[in-house]
């Protein structure tokens, strides 16, 4: 696989289809399933990790960064499973993200804590995960009970400094950057800042993007549909998957756009979508484009 710069801001002159960039990505090596090797750095750092995460794309990246540091990780897939997990296993950590369908992260980590109570035992250590400010999280997370937070997308290095503050038992642990700051032009494609994230991880990276291929045209064209119907509140959830799969990817342009529809559904004139509908359209084909450049098929 050979990487183009490390941000891609233009695409080239649109001519070949989106399906055509699709299928030149679906080309990409895609890796064995990864099989965590070595030992975590130290006998404090969690030995089990439950994640509930319902993005698909979301809950394998970060799975696999938690595997790489040799962990067992226990993947729940909305709030109601990961409560049925916790009953049924012991863990040394819970990561919950915030806000999932049916029941959201404060919500399993309040059950976490009442059924720790009625137990009498002692408290493992659960950590929200955001793409929401920090700021807006922090009191709510103390409030449930929560050791403290991470932004996503999650890197590395988050990790490596999370499980350092809970080996000193520090709480409201928050690493990660919480966005992109507004005054940076934001990149079509991050391939690099990915990358880092991951550390350094390719076979992890064309794994994602993979999964994005397959996964985001429906999202994107479940968006359309919703703010063409009125479905505002399901226009809002299409979105924050979208926001969450795209930042995984490096696409900070179209996770960015994802967020504005977000937090705009239901708070605009009727009518006003349009310009959006548009600008997400061309973004997420944009995208495509470029991915498809990153990385060309081995020759038969």
């Amino acid at each position: 696989m050979t990487l183009t710069n490390k941000n891609v801001h233009h695409t080239g002159q649109g001519v070949p289809t989106f399906q055509e960039n699709a299928e030149r990505v679906r080309l990409w090596n895609v890796p064995q399933p990864f099989r965590p090797s070595g030992t975590p750095e130290s006998e404090s750092v969690p030995a089990r990790v439950l994640l509930a995460e319902d993005n698909m794309i979301a809950q394998a990246y970060i799975r696999r960064l938690l595997e790489r540091q040799g962990l067992e990780v226990v993947c729940a897939a909305n709030g109601h499973e990961a409560v049925e997990r916790f009953d049924n296993g012991r863990y040394s950590l819970v990561m919950l993200d915030i806000l999932m369908p049916d029941m959201d992260g404060f919500e399993v980590a309040s059950m976490i804590r009442e059924k720790e109570r009625q137990g009498g035992g002692g408290q493992t250590p659960v950590i929200a995960l955001t793409s929401y400010s920090l700021k807006a999280v922090k009191d709510k997370c103390r409030s449930v009970g929560m050791n403290g937070f991470l932004s996503k997308p999650v890197s590395d290095n988050d990790l490596r400094m999370l499980f350092a503050g809970l080996r000193g038992n520090g709480a409201d642990q928050h690493p990660g950057s919480g966005g992109a700051d507004s005054a940076v032009e934001l990149a079509l494609l991050d391939v690099q800042g990915s990358l880092d994230n991951l550390g350094g991880d390719l076979d992890l990276y064309r794994e994602i993007v993979g999964m994005f291929v397959e996964s985001a045209p429906e999202i994107v064209q479940g968006i359309v549909a919703a703010l063409e119907t009125g479905e505002l509140v399901l226009a809002g959830q299409h979105a924050h998957n979208l926001k969450g799969m795209a930042a995984n990817i490096g696409a900070q342009r179209l996770a960015d756009i994802a967020s504005i529809i977000q937090n705009s559904v239901g708070m605009t004139p009727d009518g006003s979508c349009q310009p959006w509908i548009l600008r997400l359209r061309e973004e997420f084909e944009n995208v495509t484009a470029a991915l498809a450049a990153v990385g060309e098929a081995p020759a038969p």
